[in-house]
């Protein structure tokens, strides 16, 4: 599972975003892999996720889109969805 933030450093809500990131990257480190993409840096992965505004979330399972979150959202909003996947069964 792999879950995909797409951001620009010009955002002040990607900044505030920032710190949510790591933090979810160490606690569900070796169950999901977190993913930080800079969209002015690599504007291809966000024009591949039809991303039209950032902070934009991606959740991602067997390369298939499972959730989208647009815009700041809490942690706890990940930590729902993430720990919601990875208690249903393997595919």
């Amino acid at each position: 599972m792999n879950n995909e933030y797409l951001f620009s450093n010009h955002c002040l809500p990607c900044r505030m975003l920032a710190s949510t990131i790591p933090s979810l990257a160490n606690k569900y480190a070796g169950k999901v892999t977190v993913r930080k993409v800079d969209v002015d840096l690599v504007p291809a992965v966000a024009q591949r996720y039809g991303v039209r505004a950032i902070p934009t979330v991606l959740i991602i399972k067997n390369d298939k889109e499972i959730k989208r979150f647009v815009g700041l959202q809490p942690e706890t909003e990940y930590i729902a969805v993430l720990d919601k996947l990875l208690s249903e069964p393997s595919d």
